[in-house]
């Protein structure tokens, strides 16, 4: 029977996370090297060594698309060089930190978060090779469907050949087999030896590999590793009100170079779009908070009695190494830190009596309401936030010209600093 293929994240050989797996596994599915395996407290070595065996014989890893046979027609070298060609666009990032858990009837790492940015690689990889996937068989269809799927598991894998994908995805790296054999107390054993031997710090996602079943039963083995090439820039786009960020924003729009890596975030707002104003999703309050619930935004916030979010495509547009113009909330700044490490922060703003004559001419809120905005006081970034400061008080092209330079890389951002 023919090989068959899968694209996992593995952690790299010289990685903790790979010499975790070596003492865990007894195994290296890198280098093909066996290793001792952990003696593990309450628990035998032989029971040890049973629960152990399907991981081990797979390899560590998280599934991106699960095992699969090519087409009669596809060869592992088109499959490769595909791959290359996707992560050629993505850019590295950190992982969320792990902790073990029972997920059904055996054990995994999991992490602690979720992260859009990986849920979206598997998503593309699901849909970008399937169509080197030969359709599976009567015998692996029937198989899959043991294990009980729901309606949605199976329209999956009618389509897909696997049913834990997209919406039914969970990242996880397998640490046992099924736990049927196996006393609470042995259980509670595993998960207590993996939280003391996991590394303390999450590894890296900087590279997709192909791992190669050569015969059924055989161990998986490293066929490619292809690294992420490039890194995308979150730019974070903030001022009081007045201070023209949609002028800025559209300004800088027209007059990118064509097809210069650059995106700019679409917000959903719960208000209806001014005639000046700047494009967004419109969408009322019923509407936002449902959007919210189901994972729909990166970021979300309040301000002015309004919702503003932001999609999750942000995290895809990252991922292929492009500079993504997000226009932010002073307020929301830290939340936007923790979800976008490393962004870099653009203030723009204007003396008092330039917002005030704005805010007036818009013609939406009353002096007091424009007071009231005003009142919300100064602005103060964190020290450790690359910023750029705008003053948009005098023709928009040279404040545009400013921003332009900065999202194509033609302006060193300082740790603070203010445009000529």
């Amino acid at each position: 029977m023919s090989p068959r293929y899968a694209l996992y994240f593995a952690p790299r050989a010289e990685s903790p996370w790979n010499r975790f797996a070596q003492r865990w596994l007894g195994r290296c599915a890198i280098t093909g090297e066996r290793h001792a395996l952990e003696a593990v407290p309450g628990v035998t070595a032989s029971r040890y060594t049973e629960i152990v065996a399907e991981p081990a014989r797979y390899g560590f890893h998280a599934t991106l698309k699960a095992p699969f046979r090519l087409r009669s027609d596809a060869v592992a070298g088109t499959l490769i060089s595909e791959l290359e060609q996707l992560c050629s666009r993505m850019a590295p990032f950190r992982l969320p930190a792990f902790e073990p858990r029972r997920l059904a009837d055996f054990i995994a790492l999991v992490p602690v978060h979720g992260d859009p940015r990986v849920d979206g690689i598997a998503v593309e990889c699901v849909r970008s090779f399937d169509p080197l996937r030969a359709a599976s068989s009567v015998q692996e269809i029937q198989r899959r469907r043991q294990a009980g799927l729901t309606e949605r598991q199976e329209a999956l894998l009618d389509t897909w050949g696997y049913p834990y994908v997209m919406d039914q995805y969970r990242f996880h790296l397998t640490l046992t087999g099924a736990l049927a054999r196996c006393t609470q107390k042995e259980v509670d054993a595993l998960l207590d030896a993996a939280r003391r031997l996991l590394p303390a710090e999450p590894p890296e996602f900087d590279s997709i590999c192909v791992f190669r079943e050569p015969a059924p039963g055989a161990p998986f083995e490293l066929m490619h590793r292809a690294p992420f090439a490039r890194r995308g820039r979150l730019v974070y786009l903030v001022g009081p009100s007045g201070a023209g960020k949609d002028s800025l924003i559209r300004w800088v729009k027209l007059n990118l170079p064509a097809g210069a890596p650059v995106e700019f975030a679409r917000r959903t707002i719960t208000r209806e779009p001014g005639p000046n104003g700047e494009p967004h999703h419109t969408v009322d309050a019923a509407a936002f908070d449902q959007l919210r619930n189901e994972g729909r935004f990166s970021l979300a916030w309040q301000a002015n009695g309004h919702g503003y979010g932001i999609g999750k495509e942000v995290h895809a547009w990252l991922n292929r190494g492009l500079t993504v113009v997000v226009n932010g909330s002073r307020e929301h700044l830290p939340e936007a830190m923790r979800t976008f490490p490393g962004l870099e922060l653009v203030h723009v703003t204007a003396p008092a009596t330039v917002l005030t004559e704005r805010l007036a001419a818009r013609g939406r809120e009353t002096a007091a309401e424009i007071e009231g905005r005003l009142a919300r006081g100064t602005f103060e970034a964190p020290a450790d936030v690359p910023i750029l400061e705008i003053h948009n008080d005098r023709d928009l092209e040279s404040a545009g010209r400013v921003l332009r330079a900065m999202l194509l890389g033609q302006l060193h951002l300082p740790a603070t600093g203010a445009a000529p």
